[in-house]
């Protein structure tokens, strides 16, 4: 497979599908609040190399993958309601354009 680490990532999960809905559910929160509520210190964020030079890579999936396998995303079964953690990121990292809830 491509993605390094991808036997590691398959062997904390059930399935296929669990790894998938785990690591979209967290690209998505990355996207939202545009990588301000990362678990990544800046040293481990993935980079891609331009003609600029190393810049963070954009890709949120990446961002998701490097911090399920450095242990840094808890997923299963009795956390913290969806909803409920989305209202507290609002309140952290609020989100340009968006009215007050």
């Amino acid at each position: 497979m491509a993605e390094v680490g991808i036997d590691q990532m398959l062997a904390m999960v059930d399935s296929k599908y669990r790894l998938t809905v785990v690591v979209a559910k967290r690209a998505e929160q990355l996207l939202r609040y545009r990588f301000k509520n990362t678990a990544l210190a800046p040293e481990e964020r993935p980079k891609m190399r331009t003609l600029e030079g190393l810049k963070d890579d954009p890709n949120a999936v990446t961002w998701a993958m490097k911090e399920l396998l450095l242990g840094r995303l808890v997923f299963g079964e009795n956390l913290v309601p969806e909803d409920r953690l989305q209202k507290e990121l609002d309140k952290l990292y609020p989100v340009e354009g968006e009215k007050e809830r």
